[in-house]
Order: structure tokens, then C-alpha cells, then sequence
């Protein structure tokens, strides 16, 4: 649990950090359609804890993405996202920790801000959706239209919510960095083969020259010109 004043100083450069959204955009997952794995978690949290909105947020440098959702009016369920202004997933980002708010109309930060008025967040519970390296991506939250005070088990059933649409982003992950573990392979052996051609070729025309006694300067030139398209291979 933090308070978001914490937040404020550097939210900002944290939002807008490169390496944060090279990371966010490699994962595939903004701007892309509604995903099952996802849905069923956001669907599990209104479910059980019983209140009428619960999202998967990834936040961009000015916007929050809605990769799932359960509750929202439109248009934001049409759109799928709001400026960042319009977030309080922003300071889970910005602090990497726990957001828990009981009444945010109380709130010094939040009170003025419009998620309020127009997503009508006024409880909220938010936990920091962070990959292994520390990159924070977003929040997985829950959210009341009326003041809500968490229970200990709230808290604990979205934070357990939040580690598996983290597993679920983490496996994902590495299925991308196999693959392109596995593209960067063929690529080299592509490579060794033409190589492996290439030398044979080499060496069956030099063998062919030293048979029909060529003179050292045609044998020369050619091991030259072969020298120079070995290197433009490597």
C-alpha cells in the first residue's frame, strides 16, 4: 500500500522511460484484440470479490490500454483505453507497488481526477503488473462505484489475480524470445551451408586447376577472387 503522493515526483520519467516501452511494445499486447487467457482473470475478480469493474491495464507514456475488461460503460468499452490523465493504474506503475484506495474522492491526488467522473472509480485496489526484471507494465485492478473498504482477502485474491496475468505475460514472453532464438539459428545455419557449398566448390575448382596445370598466377587469382567472396560472407 502506498500513498500516490509518492508517486508524483517522477511519474512522468518513468511513464515515458524507453526501455519501459520498448519493453511494452515487444510484448504484442497493446492494441490487440480481447484474449480469453486474460478474460477469464478480470472476469474471476469482479466475480468473486463482487464488484462491477476489473481490468488488465498496461500503461503507455499517455494512455492506458485495456488488454481485458469487465464492467466498463462505453464508450470506453468500444475504446479500450483512456488517456493516462484518466488513470489511477499510473502510480502502480510509477511506485511498482500496491494501490489501495477505500474513497478516492477523499484523496488529495485523486480526488480531481476524472476516472472518477467518467469510469466512475471511487474504490480502488490495484497491484503492479511487473516483469522478472523489474519493467512495470501496468495494474491488474478492481474497482467500486461506491467507497469500499479492502479486506485483507481482497487484497490477497487480486494480488494472486495479478501474479497469474503476469505468468501468463512471462510464458508468452519467452515463447517470443524461443522463437527468435530459434529464427536466429536457421538464419546461421543457412549461412554454414552456403558456406560448407562454397568451399566445396572452391576447393573441387582447385583441385581442377592444379590437374590441368594452370599457372601459379591463375591459381593465384583464383584463390584470390575466392578469398574476396569468402569475406563478403562472413
Amino acid at each position: 500500500m502506498v500513498s500516490t503522493t509518492a508517486a508524483q515526483a517522477d511519474i512522468t520519467t518513468i511513464l515515458s522511460d524507453p526501455k519501459r516501452l520498448d519493453m511494452l511494445n515487444s510484448l504484442d499486447l497493446l492494441d490487440t484484440p480481447a484474449d480469453q487467457a486474460f478474460d477469464r482473470l478480470t472476469q474471476l475478480a469482479s466475480k468473486i470479490i463482487g464488484v462491477p469493474v476489473s481490468l488488465v491495464s498496461l500503461v503507455d507514456s499517455d494512455r492506458q490500454f485495456f488488454k481485458s475488461f469487465v464492467g466498463l460503460a462505453e464508450p470506453w468499452a468500444s475504446l479500450r483505453q483512456t488517456p493516462v490523465s484518466q488513470s489511477f493504474c499510473q502510480y502502480v506503475v510509477a511506485t511498482n507497488q500496491p494501490l489501495i484506495v477505500a474513497d478516492a474522492r477523499l484523496d488529495p491526488i485523486l480526488k480531481d481526477n476524472l476516472a472518477i467522473t467518467n469510469l466512475n472509480t471511487i474504490g480502488y485496489l490495484g497491484m503492479p503488473l511487473t516483469l522478472a526484471d523489474g519493467t512495470g507494465l501496468g495494474s491488474f485492478c478492481v474497482i467500486d462505484d461506491k467507497p469500499h473498504e479492502w479486506t485483507e482477502q481482497e487484497i490477497e485474491i487480486v494480488r494472486e489475480l495479478a501474479v497469474s496475468v503476469m505468468a501468463e505475460i512471462e510464458l508468452r514472453l519467452a515463447i517470443k524470445t524461443q522463437e527468435k532464438i530459434q529464427a536466429e539459428l536457421q538464419q546461421q545455419n543457412q549461412k554454414l551451408r552456403r558456406l560448407t557449398e562454397f568451399c566445396r566448390t572452391t576447393i573441387e575448382t582447385m583441385i581442377e586447376t592444379v590437374q590441368r596445370n594452370a599457372d601459379k598466377s591463375e591459381q593465384l587469382d583464383y584463390l584470390n577472387q575466392a578469398q574476396s567472396q569468402l569475406n563478403g560472407q562472413l
